[in-house]
């Protein structure tokens, strides 16, 4: 049972499964009796729920995020949101559910996604850039964790592989903009694009979900992106200054605007380019993994996406290229 298989469930009906604690809190009622608010989730999504009645002598201090409990109790609505009351909820033993429920993988093969966008390194002709790039993509512990980094926790990417993915979806647009308009300085802009998310390494840690690091919450990753990038241009004898302005300029505005956490606007012709492709490979990629989330792979209305502000109709098929067809047990 997914959190996406609640949803199609009538309002009553009971339902069991494993979710992981993304947040919980003990409250009370107004006769004093304690009562839990969890917020559980799945790799399909999140959902809020509440343990009303607890045994009298239950120990509601041992749920924690990030616990795998066990829950079964009936589907309930409130303010149109769900939010089933639950009847039981024990911690789970690790060998009572397949981790892979809770955080999923890329669905493009990773290795084969790793060539291709160190082939596109390697067309890179700049000397200091090709350098910078090769400094990052070249070692392989650095390799190891972006490989297995995801690009976001619920937005978009939220999986392992997910920046690899999200970085080459970048580059590629980036690279057909470049192709278009001539005025473009096409090694800057995809050095940008293959380095503009590298402090998300840092940002997010994978366990049995994924989460952001202390490090992640108080810096973000456009800051420690921009750091990891001028500490490896350091490295590298006579790198141009004015390049390396330009480089860390478009990483730094990379989101666009200051209302989506960008402390610059974009004021290149290379950062503005990287702004709207980087906005577009996520908004895709994030509707989505929204529709999957909702519909499963059924066709219709979704309801209300948070960032378009919008509920979303989708009568398509996602598809995923070589991997498509590949079958998911909902046994989990």
């Amino acid at each position: 049972m997914f959190v996406r298989d609640l949803y199609k469930l009538p309002v009553g009906a009971p339902f069991s499964g494993y979710f992981v604690i993304e947040h919980v809190e003990i409250k009370r009622h107004r006769t004093g009796e304690p009562f839990l608010r969890l917020v559980l989730s799945d790799k399909t999504g999140t959902f809020t729920a509440l343990w009303w009645k607890p045994p009298k002598d239950a120990d509601l201090s041992i749920f924690r995020k990030g616990d795998v409990v066990f829950i079964s109790g009936s589907i309930e609505y409130f303010n149109g949101q769900l939010q089933p009351k639950l009847s039981e909820i024990r911690v789970a033993s690790p060998g009572e559910y397949n981790p892979q429920k809770f955080i999923c993988e890329t669905k493009f093969p990773i290795e084969e996604q790793f060539t291709v966008l160190l082939e596109i390194i390697d067309s890179v002709e700049n000397p200091y850039l090709k350098r910078l790039l090769e400094s990052f993509f070249y070692d392989d512990k650095f390799v190891e964790k972006f490989l297995k980094t995801p690009a976001g926790k619920t937005i978009h990417h939220a999986c392992i592989g997910g920046l690899l993915e999200h970085t080459l979806g970048v580059v590629e647009i980036c690279e057909t903009v470049s192709r278009r308009y001539k005025s473009i300085d096409r090694d800057l802009l995809i050095t940008a694009a293959i380095l503009h998310d590298v402090g998300k390494v840092h940002e997010y840690s994978v366990g049995i979900s994924i989460d952001r690091t202390t490090e992640g919450i108080l810096l973000g990753h456009l800051y420690m992106s921009c750091e990891m990038v001028a500490f490896k241009i350091a490295e590298i004898p006579d790198f141009p200054k004015s390049l390396k302005t330009k480089l860390l300029h478009c990483i730094l505005s990379h989101h666009g605007e200051y209302e989506h956490g960008s402390p610059k606007k974009p004021k290149t012709l290379e950062a503005v380019t990287l702004a709207y492709a980087d906005a577009l490979d996520s908004r895709v990629k994030g509707f989505e993994e929204f529709v999957e989330r909702e519909l499963g792979s059924g066709k219709g209305w979704t309801k209300r996406h948070f960032a378009f502000e919008v509920p979303i109709f989708f009568d398509g098929e996602i598809k995923y290229g070589e991997e498509d067809g590949k079958e998911e047990s909902s046994n989990l």
